[in-house]
């Protein structure tokens, strides 16, 4: 189950980790700047590594051409389907980019006419399908989106079984840090609560 924290408790608690409760050396928006920043450091360690925690899926259509922009929040492309039927999807599987033309070959489609055909390549910030004369229909894809930046005091972080802490305890070596403070405890807490994550984080399902 997830545990969730808002930018206003995530400030204090930064705050009271690095004692610095009472003071003004670090302000509620340089602090913001750090909590996020370590957020983002904790999904992309979840993301690069470890099960889909963070999936996401949008459907779109190619009625002319062969490509179709990510959508704006898109970060990592996980999958994608082409839809045979209105509930029945098949996967399009990504081709090797040196082999980009071999679809279009007349030899190839004379061979392999009933074998699935479509594939496709992310480039840029497009989904470019193959072979071309090909791409139209629906897709659904599959993806990471990018972290939502919390910018509210009341805009939530979620993570799983207090991972939080991680938050918290790389703001804190941020914050010492600029103080130019000793940060090797917060270091060691840091690497343990990694490792904690990168053990647990795995074998979720």
């Amino acid at each position: 189950m997830a545990t969730t924290k808002t930018l206003a408790q995530l400030r204090t608690l930064c705050r009271e980790r690095a004692d610095m409760e009472n003071s003004n050396f670090i302000s509620d928006s340089e602090l913001n700047s750090y909590i996020n920043s370590s957020a983002a450091e904790l999904y992309d360690l979840l993301v690069s590594k470890f099960a889909d925690y963070y999936i996401s899926s949008t459907t779109f259509t190619i009625s002319s051409g062969n490509t179709e922009a990510v959508p704006a929040d898109f970060y990592k492309l996980k999958g994608l389907d082409f839809q045979v039927a209105p509930d029945d999807y098949l996967n399009v599987y990504k081709f090797n980019f040196e082999q980009r033309n071999s679809k279009n070959r007349e030899l190839w489609r004379s061979f392999y006419r009933y074998a699935p055909y479509r594939e496709y390549r992310l480039l840029g910030n497009n989904i470019h399908i193959e072979p071309a004369d090909k791409a139209s229909g629906t897709y659904r894809l599959w993806y990471v989106p990018t972290m939502t930046e919390l910018t509210s005091d009341s805009d939530t972080l979620d993570s799983v079984n207090h991972w939080y802490e991680y938050v918290v305890v790389d703001c804190a070596i941020k914050m010492l840090s600029k103080e130019e403070s000793d940060i090797s405890g917060m270091l060691v807490q840091k690497q343990a609560l990694l490792k904690r994550i990168e053990d647990m984080a795995a074998e979720r399902d």
